[in-house]
């Protein structure tokens, strides 16, 4: 058993003060260790007023809640970043930083403070699961595939030529939907990265790092997170006894389909040299 005392769980919102109510309640819910604190910080990226004061209202009555409230959209990491640099005392805790579509099971904390692991692991990646099955986890084991990179090339040349290719992946989406779902069985283990829908920031990465590397907006965040405790040594290690459930992001969903493409393009161009 490790000697962690704290639990903070950075998430943020846009446009979907419901789905990050539910997620508060399920932290609040979890089963923690003795002695042990959670605190929950919530970072708005420029919500309607609506949404931010339905949110608020909700924040306030709850003492272990911190809502913190952004005049423009800084996207995911420089988001969660407003929250980690929040946290003044960040000795012997746990960086819980993730989606706000996310639901952990009833035990995720007591198996994380049970958790032994090296002064290499800066990441801890849990075993996340869709609504369908699917497990997301590990993103990358050991390197991304020669014909993975090769798609994405194709896909970011300009925005018409990926639209022909969702048609046809739409086509054969049926089809391949339509197959028993396969479940992995890796073990615990070293990975190249997980997805970002969630990790688990241990004490080794505040040793080094007081923020993530946030150079994208959205999408592509796994490869700067990787590359970025790769140049100090760092690894992340892959725990499928740690459960969450991923709803899948309503925010990316609610975007335009043009814009979403321009967002991943730019980041494309920044994350591709660290694949």
């Amino acid at each position: 058993m490790n000697e962690i005392n704290k639990f903070y769980f950075i998430t943020v919102n846009y446009n979907n003060h419901k789905i990050t109510i539910d997620f508060i309640k399920n932290v609040l819910s979890l089963s923690a260790p003795v002695s042990s604190e959670k605190q929950i910080i919530v970072v708005d990226n420029a919500s309607s007023v609506d949404d931010v004061k339905s949110l608020d209202s909700y924040c306030k009555s709850l003492e272990d809640v911190v809502l913190i409230k952004s005049d423009s959209n800084l996207g995911y990491f420089k988001g969660l970043n407003r929250g980690l640099d929040f946290i003044k005392n960040k000795d012997k805790a746990f960086f819980i930083i993730c989606n706000n579509d996310i639901i952990f099971d009833s035990s995720f904390l007591i198996n994380l403070n049970e958790l032994l692991f090296e002064d290499e692991v800066f990441i801890i990646s849990p075993n996340i699961i869709t609504k369908d099955g699917k497990q997301q986890n590990p993103l990358v084991v050991n390197e991304v595939d020669k014909l993975q990179k090769i798609k994405a090339r194709i896909f970011f040349i300009n925005y018409y030529l990926a639209l022909f290719l969702r048609f046809s992946y739409s086509l054969v989406k049926p089809i391949l939907e339509s197959k028993p779902r396969k479940t992995n069985d890796y073990p615990q283990m070293k990975i190249k990265r997980g997805i970002g829908a969630c990790y688990v920031l241990t004490p080794n990465f505040i040793k080094f790092f007081n923020r993530l590397d946030d150079r994208v907006f959205m999408w592509g965040e796994e490869a700067l997170l990787s590359h970025q405790i790769e140049t100090v040594g760092g690894v992340t290690l892959y725990v499928p006894s740690l459960l969450v459930h991923h709803l899948e992001s309503a925010t990316v969903s609610a975007m335009p389909t043009k814009q979403r493409y321009n967002i991943t393009k730019r980041s494309y161009k920044i994350y591709k040299h660290y694949w």
